[in-house]
């Protein structure tokens, strides 16, 4: 009985193989709907070669449309946007604060913008040390009040408040290649 389930299983294979690309498409379509739907998502999927998107549905009945095209994602739900730029995209996002100093010729490494915040990972050659330095100079002279620093030979943080709006900085070094990941969040009332 396993042989004929195995030949099956690979007729099937090769069935779908031979119908081409839209087969294809289609298979991997119904498997992601699928697999959404064990976790109470109800989801039509639609891949159009490097593009996917769907539309949720979630077990309370809200809705979100979700796009996927290259190293981008978008998630349009009820409580807002949020976009992911992945592998190197090296895109800021498009409304990123003016007042949140960004270290020059950084590279971007991800981003990633939703309601009430955004979150950035760059990528610099300069010395951790003077990046720590440079933010807290620049920061302040764009109106932001540091409220706490630690340093370690690994690591240092900083946190940064103006008005409703913390910006936490982490800056990290390996390798003659300085990390740094800034998030800045708008406080909820």
């Amino acid at each position: 009985m396993n042989r004929i389930a195995i030949v099956l299983c690979l007729a099937a294979g090769v069935a779908v193989a031979g119908c081409g690309k839209k087969a294809e498409e289609k298979l991997t379509e119904k498997l992601i709907e699928k697999s959404l739907s064990r976790d109470g998502v109800t989801a039509d999927v639609d891949l159009s070669g490097d593009t996917m998107s769907f539309t949720t549905t979630d077990a309370d009945g809200k809705k979100s449309n979700v796009k996927m095209s290259g190293d981008e994602m978008t998630i349009q739900g009820p409580d807002g946007q949020t976009t992911f730029r992945a592998a190197g995209a090296g895109k800021m996002p498009e409304d990123f604060p003016a007042d949140v100093y960004v270290y020059p010729g950084a590279s971007v490494v991800s981003s990633l913008s939703y309601p009430g915040g955004y979150n950035l990972v760059l990528e610099s050659s300069a010395a951790s040390k003077d990046v720590v330095a440079k933010y807290s100079a620049e920061m302040k002279g764009k109106g932001w009040a540091e409220s706490s620093s630690m340093n370690t030979p690994e690591m240092s943080m900083s946190a940064f408040a103006k008005g409703d709006r913390t910006a936490n900085l982490i800056v990290q070094a390996e390798g003659g290649t300085t990390t740094l990941n800034l998030t800045v969040v708008t406080e909820q009332e």
